[in-house]
């Protein structure tokens, strides 16, 4: 029976795309890293989305520290401002850490390298990860159980199905039906593929995303590109923080229609790009507020 769930978890490991997923009596990430499935009392999240997630399903209680987000607020903030801190987003401090006598400690992609040494320490963790709705969703089912909140994760799963679907819908009704690039940064102009949750956040839109199909996780836009595409509208998050960064990167931005126009809209990356349900909600919001770029 060891030998057959071993097998299964080498073969979801290598067959699908997932952050968390619950495989027999295991909690396993996209990394191959597992943990037995059960609840942890004293949890060290140092992933934002997981927070978030944790606050959704009534799982708070578990977590014994967070990661210092200075420039990226943690909803709920007015909680999680007084949470205590086991170092920044992308270094982590070990002493800190071992303070806290977690039980288990919650990475995301920024931090994964952290796990050798937690690994070294015997430490127990996990990585967490979610670049689309349908991985967002999936994780919930895992942080039910580590937070010993199983019930209330499937409630808020089904309740956040029943409302991207409403929301598909609603926008296939009136799709934009126009073209966009979504920015991760303006010097170099780099953007966001399809396989990425802001390319998944055009796709529902109805954006043709002119960064689809280009090599590279996150490739650059050259300016003859840019032209050639001719985007109606440029959206930008992360350490772009006003439309002008964006219209004066270069001179060919501005003879793009989305310059001509001034068609550049800025996101706040803690509600559209951090993986937790809330980015669903932000969906319907979006689209109204892009619905007369033309």
């Amino acid at each position: 029976m060891k030998k057959i769930i071993i097998s299964l978890m080498s073969l979801v490991i290598s067959t699908s795309a997932f952050s968390m997923k619950i495989v027999g009596d295991k909690i396993i990430d996209s990394r191959g890293n597992s943990i037995e499935k059960k609840e942890y009392k004293k949890i060290i999240v140092l992933d934002p989305a997981v927070v978030e997630s944790f606050y959704l399903i009534g799982g708070e209680k578990n977590i014994a520290a967070i990661a210092e987000t200075a420039r990226s607020p943690i909803w709920p903030v007015e909680k999680t401002k007084v949470l205590p801190k086991a170092g920044t987003l992308t270094k982590p401090s070990i002493e800190h850490v071992l303070s806290f006598t977690p039980d288990l400690v919650i990475l995301n992609s920024m931090s994964e390298g952290f796990g050798d040494i937690l690994k070294a320490r015997n430490l127990k963790f996990i990585v967490n990860e979610g670049t689309s709705f349908n991985e967002i969703l999936e994780n919930l089912d895992s942080y039910g159980v580590l937070t010993g909140n199983e019930s209330k994760a499937k409630s808020i799963k089904k309740e956040y199905e029943n409302k991207l679907k409403n929301i598909k819908e609603e926008i296939s009704k009136k799709p934009l039906n126009i073209k966009g690039a979504f920015l991760f940064s303006t010097s170099p102009m780099i953007v966001f593929t399809e396989k990425s949750l802001p390319g998944q956040i055009f796709e529902t839109l109805g954006i043709e995303n002119i960064g689809s199909n280009l090599p590279g996780g996150r490739p650059i836009l050259s300016p003859e590109y840019l032209i050639s595409q001719n985007p109606d509208i440029l959206v930008g998050s992360m350490a772009i923080k006003n439309k002008e960064d964006i219209l004066n990167s270069n001179p060919f931005v501005k003879e793009t229609k989305a310059g001509k126009n001034k068609n550049v809209l800025i996101l706040d990356s803690t509600k559209i790009l951090r993986g937790t349900p809330r980015v669903i909600d932000a969906l319907l919001d979006l689209h109204k507020e892009l619905s007369n770029v033309k």
